[in-house]
C-alpha cells in the first residue's frame, strides 16, 4: 500500500509540475482555456504512456547492477518528492526524471552499489544537449510558421482560426509525446518489479506493465487537473509574453524532441541517419519547454523577457539535482 501511495504522490506531483509543458504555452497565449486543454491532455497522455513509456523506463534498471529491494525504493523517491514540492512552492518547474536518477546515484553511493557511470554521463550529455536543440528548433519553427502564413496570405481572422486549430491538434500530439516520456519518469523506477503481487486494501493486486503505465499516466492527468493551473502561468507568462505563433513553435519543439527519445520506431530511423546513437531515455520536459520559450523570445529580439525569473530557473537546473543527491545520500545512510 505504501508503495502504491508513493507512485500516486509522485504522479500527481509530476502532473502538477509538467502538465504545463504541454499546454502552458497555449494557455499562456490565450488561445486555449485551461479546462478545455486538460481534457485532451488526459486522453492522450494515457495513450502515449501505454504505447511508448516502456522504452525510456529501461534506463533506471540499467543504471544499477544491484537494484534496490522493493522495500528500499522509498529511500529514492522520498527525496525527489520533498525537493519537488519545494520547487513547486517556489513556482519553479523541475525535472522529475533527473531528480530520480540523481537520487538513485545518492542511494547507490550510500549503500555501496556499483553505478553505471558511462550511462550516467551519457544521460547528462543529452540532458545538456536537448535544451540547446529545443532553443534552435523553436526558432526554426517560428520562421517556418511565419513563412507558411505569408505564403498562403492568411488574413487576421484566418490566422487566428488556423493557429487555434493547430494548438488543439498539436497539443494532443504533445500530450501523447509527454505520456510516452513523462510516465517513464514515474514508473521507470518500478519497472524491475512488474508482475509483483501488492497488497491494496487487503486485496492482492498483480501489477503488470499496462496497469502500471495506465495508473501512472491517469494520476499525472489528475494532478494536472487539480493543481497545475498556477504553474502554467509561471511557464507561460513569467519568462516571456507568449504569442500564438510562439506557442505553436514551442509545442512542435516538444513533440519532436520527446518522441525522438521515446518511440522505439523513431529512434531506429534516427540512428540510421546520425553518426552517433541515441536511445530511449526520460528527458526533462521542463527544460525543453524553458529553452523553447527562450528560443521564441530570441526570435522576437528578447522583448518582454523577464531576466530575474529566467536566471532563477537556470540556477535551479543545477541546485535541484544536487539537493536531491545530497538528501538521498544522507537518508539512505540513515535508514
Amino acid at each position: 500500500m505504501f508503495e502504491i501511495l508513493l507512485i500516486a504522490i509522485l504522479a500527481i506531483i509530476v502532473g502538477t509540475n509538467d502538465a504545463a509543458n504541454v499546454f502552458g504555452s497555449a494557455v499562456g497565449s490565450k488561445m486555449l482555456k485551461f479546462n478545455f486543454a486538460i481534457i485532451f491532455f488526459f486522453i492522450f497522455i494515457i495513450i502515449g504512456a501505454l504505447i511508448n513509456a516502456k522504452y525510456p523506463s529501461g534506463v533506471y534498471q540499467n543504471l544499477l547492477t544491484n537494484y534496490p529491494l522493493f522495500s528500499e525504493v522509498y529511500l529514492v523517491l522520498v527525496p525527489v518528492i520533498l525537493v519537488t514540492l519545494i520547487s513547486l512552492k517556489l513556482k519553479i518547474p523541475s525535472s522529475i526524471s533527473q531528480s530520480i536518477i540523481f537520487s538513485l546515484f545518492g542511494f547507490a553511493l550510500a549503500k555501496g552499489f556499483s553505478f553505471d557511470n558511462s550511462l550516467f554521463f551519457k544521460l547528462i550529455y543529452f540532458w545538456l544537449a536537448t535544451p540547446i536543440i529545443a532553443f534552435i528548433l523553436s526558432i526554426f519553427f517560428c520562421y517556418l510558421i511565419q513563412f507558411i502564413i505569408s505564403f498562403f496570405k492568411f488574413n487576421v481572422f484566418q490566422i487566428d482560426y488556423q493557429i487555434r486549430l493547430s494548438l488543439i491538434f498539436f497539443g494532443c500530439v504533445a500530450a501523447f509525446a509527454l505520456g510516452s516520456n513523462l510516465t517513464a519518469s514515474i514508473v521507470g523506477i518500478y519497472s524491475p518489479y512488474l508482475n509483483l503481487d501488492l497488497n491494496f486494501f487487503n486485496n492482492q493486486v498483480l501489477i503488470n506493465e499496462n496497469k502500471l503505465y495506465f495508473f501512472g499516466s491517469f494520476l499525472i492527468g489528475l494532478g494536472a487537473l487539480i493543481f497545475s493551473q498556477r504553474i502554467v502561468q509561471s511557464v507561460g507568462s513569467q519568462i516571456s509574453a507568449i504569442k500564438p505563433v510562439s506557442a505553436l513553435a514551442i509545442l512542435l519543439t516538444q513533440i519532436i524532441i520527446l518522441l525522438s527519445f521515446s518511440s522505439d520506431y523513431l529512434i531506429q530511423k534516427i540512428n540510421i541517419i546520425l553518426p552517433f546513437e541515441i536511445f530511449a531515455m526520460p528527458l526533462s520536459a521542463s527544460h525543453i519547454t524553458f529553452a523553447g520559450i527562450i528560443g521564441v523570445a530570441s526570435f522576437n529580439k528578447f522583448r518582454e523577457v523577464q531576466p530575474a525569473h529566467t536566471m532563477k530557473i537556470i540556477v535551479s537546473w543545477f541546485l535541484i539535482p544536487c539537493s536531491v543527491f545530497i538528501l538521498s545520500y544522507f537518508i539512505s545512510l540513515t535508514f
